[in-house]
């Protein structure tokens, strides 16, 4: 009996041990304090390398790939927050990567501004109102993915 107890725990070990815990590239999810639903944002640039896939993808111009996505009214000064979870494809958890960067910014005609985010991935959106293309960079060791959308301040 002590034999198939431990043969069992090692099996079960061997099994914990041995899954791939490697994600492909996350999907990012925007989530406005105005309305509940929350957006999906659009992959843009990425460069991605795991060993569950390994992603290159270039947008030559961000600003027409981001205005051509569908539109995202925001009031002005809303407050957001951006999350992140694994794509479908690696089973949907939420991402937790702990030397992860990320980086929000507006573009408008060229200019871009970058937005303050805090602890808890919350940012606020200008007072300025107008269509801009939301910018969302996704750094970590895995590599990097940017996601884009179109967001019209009101």
């Amino acid at each position: 009996m002590k034999v198939f107890t431990g043969m069992f725990l090692v099996f079960i070990l061997t099994g914990c041990l041995g899954e791939d815990y490697d994600v492909g590239v996350p999907t990012a999810h925007l989530h406005v304090e105005s309305f509940t639903p929350s957006v999906q944002l659009n992959e843009a640039n990425i460069n991605w390398g795991a060993s569950s896939e390994d992603v290159h993808q270039t947008i030559d111009d961000i600003q027409k790939f981001g205005l051509s996505q569908n539109e995202i009214k925001i009031f002005a000064n809303d407050k957001a927050t951006v999350a992140f979870e694994e794509n479908e494809e690696n089973g949907g958890d939420i991402w937790t990567d702990p030397e992860t960067q990320i980086i929000v910014a507006l573009l408008k005609d060229k200019q871009r501004t970058k937005l303050e985010m805090n602890d808890f991935s919350e940012f606020q959106f200008p007072t300025s109102k107008g269509r801009y293309v939301l910018i969302v960079e996704f750094i970590s060791a895995r590599g990097s993915a940017q996601y884009v959308g179109n967001v019209l301040i009101q």
